[in-house]
């Protein structure tokens, strides 16, 4: 139950509707490749993400797992953002999601961040965005209630050019409550992808995730076939 919960607020978030609100956009997301890390060596790769946005609002849930002989990399994700007040360059963001990464040695993270978000750029063809907040987690969610507390800095710069786009995301997390034992888990994530758009609906899309932490990790590097469409809800 503690799972399934969260998982059922995150579907009613998603789907819900304000009929007064701006005409919605649908889009669909899906991925499926091989995946390489030189400390897990070769495995399989998905990604699955649903897009819901208005002029105003943004949400998405997504997911992606890197499933490796030994090794396992999941998250699930949904993220919920709207302008705020009557800035239009600036919106406040809230973020839950559940992570297992064995490399790491984290059986399953419960993780949530808040804040705002600032479009220093935001075109037609990509968005240079900036974001500050607060997170909160616990990396042994299934044993015990003890939660860490970190003050969370991103960056994001996505664009497309022809029959390229190109994304790049950098997350860091600096721990702020106290530390347990000797190992801080202030970490850095970073997200590089480069995609060959074949068309309107197929592309070819290699990149990189890497978690950074104390503990040694490398990247894991992708190449996958995509597929992404406009869905016509109306709701």
């Amino acid at each position: 139950m503690r799972i399934i919960f969260p998982i059922f607020l995150t579907t009613v978030s998603i789907f819900a509707h304000d009929p007064d609100n701006e005409l919605l956009k649908w889009k669909q997301y899906y991925r499926v490749g091989t995946v390489y890390s030189a400390t897990s060596n070769t495995g399989v790769t998905g990604y699955s993400r649903l897009k819901r946005t208005t002029k105003y609002t943004f949400r998405d849930v997504r997911f992606f797992g890197h499933f490796f002989n030994k090794d396992t990399e999941i998250r699930i994700r949904q993220k919920s953002s709207r302008r705020f007040l009557t800035f239009n360059s600036i919106y406040s963001f809230n973020t839950l999601l559940y992570e297992r990464n064995t490399i790491l040695n984290v059986d399953l993270r419960y993780h949530y961040n808040q804040g705002l978000g600032w479009f220093i750029q935001k075109s037609e063809s990509g968005n240079l965005t900036l974001e500050t907040g607060v997170a909160f987690d616990n990396s042994d969610y299934l044993n015990t209630q003890q939660k860490t507390t970190y003050a969370r800095g991103g960056f994001s710069f996505d664009r497309t050019m022809r029959s390229l786009s190109t994304k790049f995301e950098i997350d860091y997390y600096y721990q702020i409550s106290d530390i347990i034992g000797s190992s801080s888990l202030s970490r850095t994530q970073v997200l590089n992808e480069l995609q060959w758009n074949i068309n309107n609906k197929l592309g070819l899309m290699m990149g990189f995730t890497w978690d950074i932490q104390q503990k040694k990790s490398d990247p894991s590097m992708f190449l996958t076939i995509s597929f992404y469409d406009l869905i016509d809800w109306t709701f």
